[in-house]
């Protein structure tokens, strides 16, 4: 245990020399960031949700504990269908251009920058995870997700758990929280209040306590991709690589997933 620690705080030190390095040409967006005319329907629409997601976290956690089934994650990935046709519609109703609004078409994003930031910020997550399951025990509960992967061999599941996981989530949270959170959020508190805030309501969202410093990585470096690309296929491709990732973990490794 003691040289896993060494491992992962040896790992996060070089992480944070290369942000340190990655950090500038991110913010000083060389690609240029969607220009949109944010007002406040935007974001009304922006908290509307985030408060939805919100309330649907906190309702199930005060329910008794529950595995999920095949239902459930079909429901769920249902739900994200329906939530991406709702903004888009919303968008387009008030007069959007979404491929500018959200620099669909810019070509400052690609496999390798993504998969730089997604190195930049994997230490420090599984290092914050195994420090806090070390400090509050093995007995934390694991994520219902994980947990369903572990216990549902069938390719059945794991292909609806991929599915949802690594296309539905991603460009549904990545729509709500970097394309329309982020962007009202940055027009009108400015960037770095726009990073902070939009990186912790995306892990408050999750509402899995240990999870959430790591939670909270991740979205500070989604934010961070789409600065530096300007555009939302960035953070699209870092989430799906990021929840791919945990997928293949939990298959191919379930003991370290637990």
């Amino acid at each position: 245990m003691a040289a896993q620690f060494i491992i992962l705080a040896i790992a996060s030190a070089v992480a944070l020399a290369a942000l340190r390095r990655a950090l500038p040409a991110a913010l000083s967006n060389p690609c240029g960031f969607p220009s949109a005319r944010w007002s406040w329907p935007e974001g009304l629409l922006s908290v509307g949700l985030v408060a939805l997601f919100l309330t649907m976290a906190a309702g199930s956690s005060g329910r008794e504990v529950r595995k999920l089934d095949l239902e459930d994650v079909v429901r769920g990935g249902a739900v994200y269908a329906g939530l991406v046709f709702f903004v888009l519609g919303f968008l387009v109703f008030r007069g959007f251009d979404i491929v500018r609004t959200f620099g669909l078409r810019t070509g400052g994003w690609s496999p390798g920058i993504v998969l730089g930031w997604l190195l930049i910020i994997l230490p420090p997550i599984f290092l914050g995870q195994a420090l806090i399951y070390a400090w509050a025990g093995p007995e934390q509960s694991l994520q219902p997700i994980v947990e369903f992967l572990l216990q549902s061999p069938g390719w059945r599941e794991r292909t609806t758990v991929i599915a949802v996981a690594v296309v539905a989530a991603p460009l549904t949270e990545e729509l709500i929280f970097r394309g329309c959170l982020y962007g009202v959020a940055r027009a009108s508190l400015g960037r770095t209040a726009a990073i902070v805030a939009s990186s912790v309501l995306f892990a408050a969202i999750h509402w899995h306590a240990p999870a959430l410093p790591g939670l909270t990585i991740v979205g500070l470096g989604l934010a961070l991709v789409y600065e530096r690309c300007g555009s939302l296929w960035a953070p699209i491709s870092m989430h799906a690589a990021f929840n791919a990732l945990n997928i293949a973990t939990a298959i191919l490794w379930p003991d370290f997933a637990k």
